[in-house]
């Protein structure tokens, strides 16, 4: 084989190497694509529940009693007798 051919063996071979590469970046990419905006949505969702919750926790803050809850951790403390 002369050295041209063999040159021409190596592009060929290099070419089809090279778009077969490229195929399965594109695929590789394309997953990960997929998997971040899976990712934002669960995301999404928790930063909805963290907001109901923080307004949940708002509204029970709200609602107790200040003396209440003095005396209730008040009774929580160890008193020393047993």
């Amino acid at each position: 084989m002369t050295d041209i051919m063999q040159m021409d063996i190596f592009f060929f071979i290099t070419t089809i190497a090279v778009v077969i590469f490229t195929i399965l970046l594109c695929i590789v990419i394309y997953q990960i694509i997929k998997i971040l905006k899976t990712i934002r949505r669960i995301v999404d969702r928790v930063d909805q529940g963290a907001e109901v919750l923080a307004e949940d926790i708002d509204s029970i803050r709200s609602s107790l009693n200040p003396t209440r809850l003095v005396s209730f951790i008040v009774n929580l403390l160890p008193t020393g007798k047993k």
